[in-house]
């Protein structure tokens, strides 16, 4: 790991304007916390991803649905901390954390569970519409009377009630 520099009030200045010049950025304690901090949790989002493909491809559409909570919160936490990021991702650290190879893997990841996951909503769409398409070919719509006539298909429907007592 890197060490960590102790700046000075007037230091801190000074080495900004010379990393300015250099063309690099100063990174604080704090950056640097976030240059980590963000590269576990994209190494974590890989693995969760993978795990969803592969789950996905066995078929266990079950293990999807109970992996959607997790992915759902690390994919935004991962969203509201880009920008604390981002600046830093042309940095030395970034570069030696392997940031910018996980950012590349992790957008192939998010790739192709995305078009799993279109395919799978795909086939469970056309599935409801052949069930329904069954299902309104034999299925028994509408009011029937005695001789098996449909009541709602004759104009004004001969349904009598008798209102006397």
């Amino acid at each position: 790991m890197r060490e960590r520099r102790k700046f000075r009030i007037g230091q801190r200045a000074e080495a900004r304007r010379g990393a300015a010049e250099a063309g690099n950025r100063v990174l604080t304690s704090e950056d640097e916390a976030n240059i980590e901090a963000f590269a576990a949790k994209v190494g974590e989002a890989i693995d969760l991803l993978n795990e969803e493909i592969a789950a996905i491809r066995a078929g266990k559409f079950q293990r999807v649905g109970e992996l959607f909570e997790r992915k759902s919160a690390l994919l935004k936490w991962l969203e509201l901390r880009v920008p604390l990021v981002e600046p830093f991702l042309s940095h030395d650290m970034a570069k030696d954390s392997g940031l910018p190879a996980r950012l590349a893997e992790l957008q192939k990841v998010v790739s192709e569970d995305g078009v799993l996951l279109q395919r799978m909503a795909l086939a469970a769409g056309n599935i409801v519409r052949e069930i329904r398409k069954a299902t309104e070919r034999s299925g028994l719509t509408g009011l029937y009377g005695k001789s098996g006539q449909k009541i709602a298909a004759q104009p004004g429907g001969r349904l009598r009630i008798d209102r006397e007592f």
